[in-house]
Order: structure tokens, then sequence, then C-alpha cells
């Protein structure tokens, strides 16, 4: 008699879905993890963007200023000239970021970046920069999911 037990091969249903539910409850677990970093990321690249714009704004100022105080008009030469020749501030943003808007009010110059909504980031979470063109003093600012950011 040639009655062969075949061996079974392969995993049982409940086997699968095991692997399925522990898969799911690790992703569940990194997901949030990885948004936050991107979060992180873009702001990190935000600051090195809105850094550079002011530090330019200062040489600048330096040069046309020549020892004497910045006047309204200098700022406003200097920012024009550095928006020229800078490559946008907005295209040079990482993808998170909505716009990037320098706003010259006398000497003081302001770069807000905007974050696009998603990845848990809300349009109230935005990155400031002031940069008085008196004193040199760069604030910064950092509003809700980048206020630790500022520290």
């Amino acid at each position: 008699m040639k009655t062969a037990m075949l061996k079974k091969q392969g995993f049982t249903l409940i086997e699968i879905i095991i692997v399925v539910v522990i898969l799911g409850i690790l992703a569940a677990i990194a997901l949030p993890a990885l948004t936050a970093n991107i979060g992180k990321a873009a702001a990190a690249e935000a600051f090195q963007v809105g850094s550079s714009y002011v530090q330019a704004v200062n040489r600048c100022l330096a040069d046309e200023s020549a020892g004497v105080a910045v006047t309204n008009a200098m700022m406003a030469n200097c920012t024009s000239f550095v928006q020229v020749r800078m490559t946008n501030p907005a295209g040079a943003l990482p993808a998170n970021f909505a716009s990037f808007t320098p706003a010259l009010a006398g000497t003081t110059i302001t770069l807000t970046a905007t974050p696009n909504v998603k990845n848990g980031i809300v349009a109230a979470d935005t990155i400031l920069f002031a940069f008085n063109g008196l004193t040199g003093a760069v604030t910064k600012t950092c509003n809700g999911a980048f206020a630790k950011m500022c520290k």
C-alpha cells in the first residue's frame, strides 16, 4: 500500500494574521516618529536658509554703511540686493514649507517661514527671523511644533 502522508507546506491563516498584526503595530509605533523627524529636518533647513539670508544682508550692510549708521535706504538696498543675488528664499526652502517671506520695516527685516499643512504641522507653526540692521541683532521666534527649535 502506497498511502503516504503528504507533508503539509506553507503557513496557516492564523500565522499569517499574527504576522500582519505585528507589522501593523510596528508601523503604528514608527510612523509618528518618522513624521516628527521630517518636520524637524524641514525646520532645520529653514533655519539654515534664514540664517544665510540674514548673514548676506548683514555683510551687505557692513559694506554699504562703511562705519556710519545704517539708514532705511541702506537696509532697503541690501534687502533687494540679497533677494536678487540669493536664490529666492522660498525656492530654497524644503518641500514642507509653503513660503518664506521677507518683510522690511525701517531698519528691521523679518523673515517668516510658513509650513505646508501636513505631517502634523499646522499653519500656526512658523519660524520668524528678525534682523535689526542698526544693532546687528537677530531674534528667532519659533511657534507651535517648532517651539523647541529656538531654544
